[in-house]
């Protein structure tokens, strides 16, 4: 039995430029896992790294032979739910050619709706439902099933299939408690000298230490990694301690010459202590590492000690979501027991500022109460907190979301197309504007916040990390191509 990790030709977020291409986090670990408990032999194809069209992928999949291909990932800065439309048109193209070929989805989107994703799509064989990409039980299973004579899926937790013309769905799996039990990623298995950080930074590559969030913020893009048969999973958060996490980095460095590294995980910095070990691990292991996490701004005040020492070993940048231009706005889309409106997040970029680490800051627009003053409103309270780059995203309403839920009984949703569905299109108005007032909103946005005398200087010359001003000018000389396509419905991903 042969299974090959599969992540076919597609685009990208417009402003990380075409080039940017990491390792799949998701295929990464299942490659480990399965690996690691025999189930099947492992390999892997990334089409995005080896700049493969899809004659190039066919022709790859015929030479690998495999028994079964999997498609996934689980994390939306691949490209959102935009993914699912380029892994279902592989999966047909493969059928077409190695029609016995057996095909698995897991990750994004399918944990959330499955039977939907499956009905749509006939020549998706499996779907893996695990909260947060918990797929490496469910999959082995299924591959050790596969082998037997007369395959019996109804055990399998965790598994959608097909038996007698319908679409089944078996009951959830338990999250796997202890991440740490888990392999390191299967990073032998890819191109490792293939990746590029927002198309400008060598050496680049990315993971992801924790499954859960803390905060279940309502219009967070995560709910499509979560059963809503359990939505409590979505905030059972669980991370990989700080010294296996340092672990991870040295094999990075050391072995593949990994020197600028990103961690995905939205919540990075949950777990006190695993900041700690982190710390302490990094300053005995000495790596040649720069490192940029996902954070959220609770976390780093909580932690405000240890950061002139985590910038000593690597940390350059961090980003954190503002989600709101009132302290209002901002305390109803987050949750726990700390309060942070404006003035602590200014307060807080400051002091990171002052430890030369950079600030990059995401926030929404398009939420049904959007209206030109709010939308303005929330690009003044930005101006005044001053991250050193802005990411404004426009809501794509997820199912399983509270916001979802209230978009769908109300026909607010104007498009369908799952294409358009990479929090860089409007695809639903608000209760004040149309689709296309929206996007204009938010280009002025974009534009008033980098016109600002002495923002650009600093953020090209205020650090002493080459990564900060690397950054920024890759996605400054992709903005108007974001733009553009955003107003224009142009397929990105």
């Amino acid at each position: 039995m042969k299974i090959l990790f599969v992540t076919p030709p597609m685009g990208n977020w417009a402003p990380w430029g075409e080039r940017h291409v990491a390792v799949n986090s998701l295929h990464a670990q299942l490659a480990a896992f399965v690996r690691e408990q025999n189930a099947a032999e492992v390999e892997v194809l990334d089409c995005r790294a080896l700049a493969l069209d899809d004659e190039g992928m066919l022709d790859k999949i015929k030479q690998s032979r495999p028994d079964v291909v999997f498609f996934g990932n689980m994390i939306a800065a691949a490209g959102g739910a935009a993914q699912l439309n380029r892994f279902h048109a592989a999966m047909k193209r493969i059928k077409d050619v190695l029609p016995t070929t057996i095909t698995v989805g897991g990750g994004l989107m399918y944990t959330a709706v499955p039977q939907k994703i499956m009905a749509e799509n006939p020549q998706l064989d499996f779907a893996l439902v695990g909260v947060f990409g918990d797929n490496e039980y469910a999959l082995c299973e299924l591959l050790q099933t596969l082998k037997m004579p007369s395959a019996k899926f109804a055990a399998i937790k965790g598994l959608a299939y097909r038996e007698n013309g319908e679409v089944a769905l078996n009951p959830p799996r338990p999250l796997i408690s202890n991440l740490d039990d888990l392999p390191l990623p299967a990073y032998d298995l890819f191109p490792m000298d293939r990746y590029c950080g927002y198309s400008v930074i060598p050496n680049y590559n990315e993971t992801v230490t924790s499954r859960g969030c803390e905060g279940a913020c309502h219009f967070c893009y995560e709910w499509w990694l979560v059963d809503q048969r359990n939505p409590r999973d979505f905030s059972s958060h669980r991370t990989k301690s700080g010294k296996k996490v340092a672990e991870e980095m040295e094999l990075l460095n050391h072995k593949y010459g990994v020197k600028a590294l990103t961690f995905m995980d939205d919540d990075f910095n949950s777990d006190r202590q695993k900041m700690v070990d982190i710390l302490e691990e990094l300053e005995k292991k000495k790596l040649d590492m720069s490192w940029f996490m996902l954070s959220r701004a609770q976390n780093l005040i909580r932690d405000a000690d240890l950061i002139p020492r985590l910038r000593k070993v690597g940390l350059y940048q961090v980003l954190i979501g503002i989600d709101g231009g009132t302290d209002e706005e901002i305390a109803e889309a987050r949750k726990g027991p700390m309060k942070v409106g404006v003035q602590e997040l200014k307060e807080l970029i400051q002091f990171l500022r002052k430890n030369d680490i950079s600030t990059i800051s995401t926030y929404l627009n398009g939420f049904w109460e959007d209206d030109e003053a709010k939308i303005r409103q929330r690009a003044n309270a930005v101006d005044e907190i001053d991250p050193d780059i802005v990411m404004i995203q426009l809501l794509n309403p997820i199912p399983g979301s509270p916001i979802y839920k209230k978009a769908v009984k109300e026909n607010l949703i104007e498009i369908d197309n799952l294409s358009l569905y990479d929090l860089e299109h409007c695809v639903m108005p608000t209760k004040y504007l149309s689709r296309q007032q929206l996007g204009e909103l938010t280009g002025w946005a974009f534009q008033s916040f980098y016109s600002k005398p002495g923002r650009v200087e600093r953020i090209l010359n205020g650090y002493t990390s080459p990564y900060v001003r690397m950054k920024f000018l890759s996605f400054k000389n992709n903005a108007a191509k974001y733009e553009k396509g955003a107003a224009e419905d142009a397929v990105a991903i």
